[in-house]
C-alpha cells in the first residue's frame, strides 16, 4: 500500500472492485480522456478484463481518499514500465492535485523498484490537462502516436 497523508493507493481486490467502477467507466469525461470516445462505456465484465491485463503488466491500483473517517475509492491507477493510466473517476475529486500526489506516489515507488525510467505510452493531445500533470514531476515529451481509433496521442518518459 501506497501512502500520502489521507489520500492511499491499495492493490486492487478483484473482483470486488469492478462493481464502483462501473460509475468511473460510465462517466463521458473518463471516456474521453482514456478512450477517446465520450459516448463509450464499459460494463463489470470489460472492466474485470480491463483490470486483469493491467495487473499483468505491472501493479494496479484503487485510489482511495479518507473523507469522514472512512476510505472511498474515486479512481484507479497502474505503475508499470511503459505504461501508467490513472483514472479519477469520481468527478467532484478532479482537478484538485490528486492526480500529482498519486503521480509522485509512482515515481517514488517506482524508484523503490529499482527502475531507471518510466514510460507513458500515450496521453491525447486534447487531454492538456494530464500533458500538464506529468510535465509538472519531470516527464518529457518525447513523440506522437496514433492509438487504434486514430486518435493523436503524445508520449513522456522519466528518467530516475
Amino acid at each position: 500500500m501506497l501512502r500520502d497523508g489521507g489520500l492511499r493507493l491499495r492493490p486492487v481486490r478483484l473482483p470486488d472492485d469492478i462493481a464502483p467502477a462501473v460509475a468511473w467507466y460510465s462517466d463521458p469525461e473518463v471516456m474521453r480522456f482514456s478512450a477517446g470516445d465520450e459516448k463509450a462505456s464499459y460494463d463489470a465484465e470489460m472492466i474485470g478484463r480491463m483490470y486483469d491485463y493491467l495487473a499483468d503488466l505491472g501493479e494496479l491500483y484503487i485510489i482511495e481518499l479518507e473523507v469522514s473517517g472512512e476510505w472511498i475509492a474515486i479512481g484507479d491507477v497502474t505503475l508499470a514500465p511503459d505504461t501508467m493510466p490513472m483514472v479519477i473517476g469520481v468527478a467532484e475529486y478532479r482537478s484538485q492535485g490528486y492526480g500529482k500526489r498519486v503521480l509522485q506516489l509512482l515515481v517514488d515507488r517506482a524508484r523503490e523498484l529499482g527502475w531507471r525510467e518510466l514510460r507513458v505510452k500515450g496521453i491525447y493531445t486534447f487531454n492538456t490537462r494530464s500533458q500538464r500533470l506529468f510535465a509538472s514531476l519531470g516527464f518529457v515529451q518525447v513523440g506522437d502516436v496514433f492509438d487504434d481509433g486514430g486518435h493523436d496521442s503524445v508520449r513522456f518518459v522519466k528518467q530516475l
